[in-house]
């Protein structure tokens, strides 16, 4: 009797081995497929490229994380743009045009929506009860995380990369979907990043995953890619913004962020031309940008306390810079270099470009080149 519960039992025990390991082989395969190759379908690069840049048409909704490795320290008022490039943000997407589109930007302590709508942008603070309608054109302003999804830093990495090498990669799955790749490689020696890598949907263009290395690096510094993702249309009520009710503040400007805001303080106006760029046409007086594709960099001047607390954060951290007159710091994180200068007023000045050109911005800005 005893022989015959040892011949069940093994036989038994042989049983819910080749059961687990079925289950085992069955539960691996999402993992298998998200390891090995894939064939994307046949795109030309060229092919790719247009469709990625013409993608703006295509409706889509999913769920993003984008990750920055960059050692920055937050600067006064500017924590969430800091944010953005030093951890992990979370990143709801609905769009269905591009006047009709909606990003959630996720963490532990908040959530903060975005919403696009064909007369103006809303920005929801779920844990402030904050709404804010802001109307009219925004030439200028700080970076969110709307800028930093798949599609929409891809389309704006590859704009500003028109004259620069294109390279084909190969596929990769992102979210599922068997996407086409091509890689970046920058023309200027003045930027810090080596290549952008940039995989979409091979159908429509829709980038879905987004790299971003820096000269020298072996890895990503900054990745931005769908976890999932749906090509289709948003629902409507998805899109519409919360209607103000009491209890909940609701605010209506024209000024974003502090940019607008210091623009309105009229601190004076910048150079016309930096470190042998012009300055873009579409600045206001505050701000500008400067430089052409990777390589262009953003200037800032700042009003009195803002520009000695975050001229004082950035020291702290950074390089001082000799220069004519005043004083200037830099701190380079292998990707982004930012500058502040303190002569007439204060400057900052950031970019993805090389420190030294950077400090030749430093010696023209407190020369009085403004």
């Amino acid at each position: 009797m005893g022989a015959h519960r040892t011949v069940v039992s093994a036989q038994a025990r042989r049983r819910w081995v080749v059961v687990l390991a079925v289950v085992a082989v069955l539960g691996s395969l999402p993992v298998l497929a998200g390891l090995r190759p894939v064939r994307a379908a046949e795109v030309g690069l060229a092919t790719l490229r247009e469709r990625i840049a013409a993608s703006g048409r295509q409706a889509h909704e999913g769920y993003a994380l984008s990750s920055g490795l960059l050692p920055l320290p937050a600067l006064p008022d500017l924590e969430q743009v800091t944010a953005l490039v030093t951890g992990t943000t979370e990143l709801r997407t609905w769009y269905a045009a591009p006047d009709r589109w909606r990003v959630d930007v996720v963490d532990e302590a908040a959530e903060r929506d975005l919403y696009q709508t064909p007369d103006a942008q809303y920005a929801w603070d779920y844990g402030q009860n904050q709404l804010t309608r802001i109307a009219g054109a925004q030439p200028v302003r700080l970076p969110r995380g709307a800028d930093v999804t798949p599609p929409a830093l891809g389309t704006r990495l590859l704009g500003l990369a028109a004259a620069d090498r294109f390279t084909p990669l190969p596929g990769k799955r992102v979210a599922g979907l068997a996407a086409a790749g091509l890689r970046i490689v920058p023309a200027s020696a003045d930027t810090t990043v080596a290549h952008v890598d940039l995989w979409a949907d091979p159908g429509t263009g829709l980038p879905l995953q987004v790299e971003v290395t820096a000269r020298g690096g072996s890895r990503p510094v900054f990745v931005t890619r769908f976890l999932e993702v749906h090509l289709r249309t948003p629902d409507a009520s998805v899109l519409t913004p919360p209607a103000p009710v009491a209890g909940m503040g609701f605010t209506v400007t024209d000024t974003s962020d502090i940019l607008g805001a210091i623009d309105r303080l009229g601190v004076g106006g910048l150079p016309e031309r930096l470190a042998g760029s012009p300055r873009e046409a579409t600045a206001v007086g505050a701000a500008g940008a400067y430089g052409a594709g990777l390589a262009r960099f953003v200037v800032v001047a700042l009003p009195g306390r803002l520009g000695y607390r975050t001229y004082g954060r950035l020291r702290a951290f950074g390089q001082a810079v000799t220069v004519p007159q005043g004083e200037a710091a830099i701190l380079s994180t292998g990707l982004l270099t930012v500058l502040a200068v303190r002569a007439d007023r204060t400057y900052l000045v950031a970019g993805l470009v090389q420190p030294a050109l950077l400090r030749r911005v430093a010696a023209e800005l407190a020369g009085g080149a403004a």
